[in-house]
């Protein structure tokens, strides 16, 4: 009898204030340690500043670190691609996630002078100094008075074809995989729901498995239990491994605290020679 992988319960999907999160590396490390988590992957927006952070402070507590990020693509639509065990210290990756910064930062500026020209003025010291996003302007959009909530900000005025929309210069989906395999990680698809319900996860699927795709996020706050069964079978079929996590951002996405671990998973054995 082939013995049983031993449980590592994992949350491989967390957001920090290094992007859009609400807290810090260790905050939410703390909290993932507080509730029985073995292993976390700190997986910000096109950037890799906290990971360093993340490795040394989970030696510190005994908690599993993965390496990861999150690169935002775009082809017809948005699209996702989780990276884990990658060399965040790779000279390739950091040109190319400065770069996607500095287009943050001027599609930002874009956006505000947008805002301005319909006399709604934020006050850009409360914007963040790197990496920011439609996100943090939400907020500032918020703490001004102008919405109640961050969807309010989105549907009003950030989200596509709204009064202050600026499309993001993206890279593809084939050189968000590209990246992180040359870095030495694991590409996965991240929270593919959206994906599958306008029929084009299957062929992004079908053409990023040339390019080394490795995984689909399978186990994720809005599948439910037949969609989660669905996404099982996908991976399987087309030789995929599963992973899973809450996608925690914190109060910037009206979430709270409890969300860290609402969504697991056991640590893919193609992950785990990352922990070695």
């Amino acid at each position: 009898m082939q013995a049983k992988k031993p449980m590592i319960k994992s949350d491989l999907h967390i957001h920090t204030l290094h992007s859009d999160g609400a807290m810090s590396v260790g905050e939410v490390m703390d909290i993932a340690k507080f509730k029985g988590f073995d292993c976390i992957a700190i997986t910000d927006h096109d950037t890799v500043s906290g990971v360093s952070d993340a490795m040394l402070y989970g030696k510190e507590i005994g908690l599993k670190v993965v390496p990861g990020i999150e690169l935002s693509a775009y082809s017809v639509m948005a699209v996702h691609i989780l990276g884990y065990g990658i060399d965040y210290n790779s000279p390739a990756l950091l040109e190319l996630l400065n770069s996607l910064l500095e287009q943050r930062q001027v599609r930002a500026m874009e956006i505000v002078e947008k805002l301005k020209r319909f006399n709604i003025l934020i006050d850009t010291e409360t914007l963040p100094k790197v990496n920011v996003g439609r996100s943090h302007i939400a907020m500032a959009l918020k703490n001004a008075g102008y919405v109640s909530n961050i969807q309010e900000a989105f549907d009003k005025y950030l989200g596509e074809n709204r009064l202050a929309y600026v499309p993001s210069k993206r890279i593809n989906p084939i050189e968000a995989v590209q990246a992180i395999k040359d870095s030495g990680g694991m590409a996965v698809i991240a929270h593919p729901l959206q994906l599958h319900n306008t029929k084009k996860l299957i062929p992004l699927i079908e053409g990023l498995k040339k390019y080394g795709l490795d995984g689909l996020e399978v186990y994720y706050p809005t599948h439910t239990q037949d969609k989660t069964a669905m996404f099982e079978k996908i991976a399987k079929d087309y030789k995929l491994f599963a992973t899973g996590g809450s996608d925690f951002h914190g109060a910037n996405k009206n979430n709270t605290i409890n969300n860290i671990g609402e969504t697991y998973c056991n640590l893919p054995f193609e992950l785990r020679r990352n922990l070695k």
